[in-house]
């Protein structure tokens, strides 16, 4: 941890006084293509809300609104229902000719939320969903438009609230952890500053701001997390701050518009031909939106074009292989800042294979952040990636967090058709893996520089019988089937090729006719 880290931990929480704004500017922070997309839509379930049932990253749960708690569903699970995202549909289904109903359901449940979330109480204030919190309902009341800005009472307690959270949030940005939830916290700070017209702030918290898109958003343009679903959620965040500064006439940094085209490549370059979300540390489809619509709204708003040609990316690790039809990316980066390692998983050297579009070797990705599982699904072996002699590739205690970890993280060669790259595990041991993409075929080979010590290759298939794996003859000691459940449910079956001669073993998955 940073020393900064430390300190801020050890402050503890500060109360402020609830106070009226000093005046109000509305904000258009709605962005059609994101929020009115019918694949985003289908996450929720917006008729249930009318029997208060909550379906949330694939649960559904019903929740007494008179203390907004479902105590047998997960902490993770609690903290989305205070993000109200789940509204966002509703106003986006009322903005394309929905009824009188959908307004008032909104009402009902912002009401319910601000009357019974006492100050400065549970997970309702947490300054993560507040940043997020507020935030959704500038987005539904963008959407709701003129309909909703006729009840001058419901605004007025709205805005009041909003205040409230917002000047909560200013003094418990979450500095103890930094990372995503510490740049959530400054983009929703922005954005209220600019609403709320506080000048003061917004100047202090824009040159923090600045700060961290230059710490956080490597050269390359992905995230310094290595996660590609926290990448696109970071992404849409700077839109979302774009849009506020045009909303009260101000020019955004210019920071803010040559991130987002960083970030855009990258993320259109990475996710080429992969069709889903590559499932790199905590990753998964159904959370952040998709590339196609950021990629849209990023049109839209700024008139950029994506270069999804893009190779190679150094500063955080990915690296794309093609041939013919087949799509492979390979990560050979830090697994994350060395002060917040939460997200990483012991991924090092893992891939995934798409062919046409359609996955076929994938990691597993993440099931559930609170869950007997999670030690699993960050482990080395839920990952297209080889253990040395057992062990894992970082020490992952707890929920999120890393003890000794990786070290000398190398990418030796890399080319069109085949990348080197190589690192210590936590012992000391290395692991250097080499990959070939070519001809319908892809070779891995894995070796280690210790004699005598078992070396296995794990390979999880989406679809079994899409590829062939056929180890290399003369090195085999085992070759075995196994299966591992994956986010939402899926199965997908797992190779293992085991071998000890040498310390190195070789594979061919063969993918062509």
């Amino acid at each position: 941890m940073k020393p900064s880290m430390i300190g801020s931990r050890l402050k503890g929480l500060h109360k402020v006084p609830l106070t009226v704004p000093p005046r109000i500017q509305y904000l258009s922070l709605a962005i059609p293509s994101l929020d009115c997309d019918e694949i985003y839509a289908g996450r929720f379930d917006v008729d249930a809300l009318a029997r208060n049932e909550f379906f949330l990253i694939n649960e559904r749960h019903k929740v007494d609104l008179s203390c907004w708690n479902v105590p047998e569903a997960s902490h993770l699970w609690n903290f989305n229902l205070h993000y109200f995202e789940f509204c966002i549909p509703l106003a986006a289904r009322y903005a394309l000719g929905g009824d009188r109903e959908d307004l008032d359901q909104f009402k009902r449940v912002v009401l319910t939320w601000i009357a019974t979330c006492k100050y400065p109480l549970g997970d309702a204030w947490h300054p993560y969903t507040i940043s997020l919190r507020l935030v959704n309902w500038l987005i539904c009341i963008d959407l709701f438009g003129d309909a909703l800005a006729e009840d001058s009472i419901f605004m007025e307690t709205v805005f009041e609230s909003m205040y409230h959270q917002y000047r909560h949030l200013l003094v418990n940005q979450e500095k103890h952890l930094l990372a995503n939830h510490f740049f959530e916290n400054l983009k929703t700070i922005i954005i209220c500053a600019l609403m709320f017209g506080e000048d003061g702030v917004l100047s202090s918290v824009e040159r923090e701001y600045i700060k961290q898109l230059d710490e956080q958003i490597l050269p390359d343009g992905v995230h310094y997390e290595r996660s590609m679903m926290y990448h696109k959620l970071i992404l849409e965040g700077l839109l979302r701050v774009e849009l506020a500064y045009r909303s009260v006439g101000k020019s955004a940094p210019k920071k803010v518009a040559t991130k987002s085209k960083q970030m855009l490549d990258a993320m259109a370059s990475i996710e080429r031909g992969m069709g889903k979300t590559p499932f790199f540390n905590d990753a998964a489809d159904g959370v952040a939106k998709e590339c196609e619509p950021l990629i849209h709204a990023c049109r839209n708003i700024y008139g950029y074009e994506p270069d999804c040609t893009k190779t190679a990316f150094p500063d955080s690790g990915f690296y794309k292989l093609y041939d013919d039809t087949a799509a492979l990316v390979f990560f050979a980066g830090k697994p994350g800042p060395p002060y917040m390692l939460g997200h990483a998983h012991c991924d090092l050297l893992s891939f995934e294979l798409s062919i046409a579009g359609e996955p076929t070797i994938v990691n597993s990705g993440t099931y559930a952040y609170q869950s007997e599982l999670r030690p699993y699904f960050r482990s080395t072996a839920a990952h297209n990636t080889a253990t040395v002699d057992g062990d894992e590739q970082m020490e992952c205690w707890a929920e999120h967090r890393v003890a000794r970890g990786v070290r000398e993280v190398r990418v030796e060669r890399a080319t069109e058709c085949c990348i080197t790259a190589s690192f210590r595990n936590y012992k000391g041991h290395l692991h250097r893996r080499t990959v070939i993409l070519s001809d319908g075929s892809l070779s891995v080979e894995d070796r280690t520089d210790r004699e005598d010590i078992s070396l296995v290759q794990c390979f999880h298939q989406a679809r079994p019988g899409l590829v062939r794996i056929v180890p290399v003859p003369g090195c085999v000691k085992r070759n075995s089937l196994v299966e591992a459940s994956c986010l939402l449910g899926e199965i997908h079956s797992s190779s293992l090729v085991e071998v000890s001669r040498f310390g190195s073993v070789a594979s061919n998955i063969l993918y062509g006719p």
